[in-house]
This record gives structure tokens, C-alpha cells and sequence, in this order.
């Protein structure tokens, strides 16, 4: 009974101990199997970061003599220019260089075009008459006669936006001709206020005939030299808004 039982014992220690090597085999191989493949990962690494370095392109890449084919060159050529023929630019240097006959024809008399220099330039509105007006665009006899006859009730135009007081003449309308017209402010006709009369004082489209008897009052009271504009608004004969507009007619 002994006996078999130390077999036993035997055969099974025999076992496990195969068991063992055949692991530590098997273990080995493993090891050795990843060693090798670290290393073959490593090289390859190094020699993808060489290939990519600047100095790798530096020394693979191949020098291109300054004889080289241009088309082989790609971007880097540039063709050699031609030399340009000298073209004067200044007027003494344009005459030196134009024949007598050319230079006769260039220097030749050039006649002015009115018409043209006219359209171009502004209307002043002070000075223009009925022939003038109707040249702007919008402005036909029936206006240029509405405008005549304000600018004449005022003693002329200070500011060229005063046409649109005209009846009829709006803003719209002023717009297609209003750059083209401006206001000579010498050319007008001012008034002694302290010697103005009533007619003429109430012709004013700013003053009006209310206005007018009402100066003509404060000259009686006062005295005519004390009538000024500064002294009207003091009395409330005129508005203060209207002084800025009315310095140009009277004195």
C-alpha cells in the first residue's frame, strides 16, 4: 500500500515539474519575442525622425547650378528682362525729343469751348436774369419769374436755400438744381432801417406789414436812431431767429 502511494507521489511531482518548464519555456519565448520587436520599432523610428530631419534635406538635396536648365528650376527662375526703351515723361524733355513739324502742330491754337465752360459753372443768383434761370434743370419761365420777383421783395439772396420759399419750389425740386446755383452776398441791396418806410419795410418778406407799422411806431417814440435790430427783438417787435437773416438787408 506504502509502495504505490510513494508512485503516486512521484508521478505527480514528476507532472507539475514538466508543467513548470514547459511555462518557463514558453515564458522565455515570449520574452525574447517582444525584445525583438521593440528594438525593430525603435530602429524604425529612428530612421523616419532622420529622413524628416532639415539636415537629412540638406544632405540629400542635390545642389542646382546657376546653369541649370530654367524649366528644371520650377519657381526659383526668373528670365532675365529685357531693357526697356526710355520714354520721357517731362515736357521740356517731350519737346527735345518731337520733330519741328509735330512740335508746330502741338504748339497750334486751341479754341476755348464757352459752352461747355459755362454749363460747368455755378449761377449766381443775385446777378442771373430770366434766360439764366430757365437754363437750370426744373426751372421754367413760370419760376424763373416767381424767383425775380422774391429776390426783388428781399433786395437779393443771401443764402442759395432761400428758393425754397418760392411757392412751388420745394425741397425736391431744389435738389435736382440746388449745386449748381450759389448767392452773392455783396450783390445785395440793403435798407436803412432808421430811414425805411413803411412800404418798404413791409416789401420785406420777413417783416411783413405788421411788423412794418410796428417799427415805424418805436421810430416815433424812440427816436429813428434808436432803431436797431437788437432793440426791436429787446421790444419784441421781431423774433431773435430772425436777426441772423435780416443783418443782410438792413443797416
Amino acid at each position: 500500500m506504502s509502495r504505490d502511494v510513494r508512485k503516486t507521489r512521484s508521478y505527480a511531482r514528476g507532472v507539475v515539474t514538466l508543467i513548470f518548464f514547459v511555462l518557463a519555456v514558453q515564458v522565455a519565448i515570449f520574452t525574447i519575442k517582444s525584445y525583438e520587436n521593440t528594438k525593430t520599432v525603435v530602429l524604425q523610428g529612428e530612421s523616419v525622425s532622420g529622413a524628416l530631419s532639415p539636415e537629412s534635406d540638406k544632405a540629400e538635396k542635390p545642389e542646382v547650378s546657376e546653369t541649370a536648365n530654367p524649366v528644371k528650376n520650377g519657381s526659383d527662375y526668373q528670365p532675365k528682362r529685357r531693357k526697356e526703351a526710355y520714354v520721357p515723361t517731362n515736357p521740356e524733355e517731350i519737346r527735345e525729343e518731337q520733330k519741328p513739324e509735330e512740335r508746330a502742330h502741338s504748339e497750334a491754337y486751341v479754341p476755348i469751348d464757352l459752352k461747355s465752360l459755362s454749363s460747368r459753372a455755378k449761377l449766381e443768383l443775385n446777378s442771373a436774369d430770366s434766360s439764366d434761370l430757365v437754363s437750370l434743370p426744373g426751372i421754367g419761365p413760370f419760376f424763373a419769374s416767381k424767383i425775380l420777383d422774391y429776390r426783388r421783395r428781399l433786395g437779393g439772396f443771401a443764402f442759395k436755400e432761400q428758393l425754397m420759399e418760392v411757392y412751388g419750389i420745394d425741397r425736391e425740386r431744389f435738389s435736382v438744381f440746388g449745386d449748381r446755383v450759389w448767392a452773392d452776398t455783396t450783390l445785395i441791396s440793403r435798407i436803412n432801417l432808421s430811414e425805411a418806410t413803411q412800404d418798404e419795410l413791409s416789401e420785406n418778406p420777413y417783416i411783413g406789414s405788421y411788423a412794418a407799422r410796428a417799427i415805424i411806431k418805436f421810430r416815433e417814440i424812440e427816436g429813428s436812431g434808436a432803431a436797431t435790430l437788437a432793440a426791436l427783438v429787446a421790444n419784441r417787435i421781431i423774433k431773435a431767429e430772425l436777426v441772423k437773416i435780416l443783418k443782410y438787408y438792413f443797416e
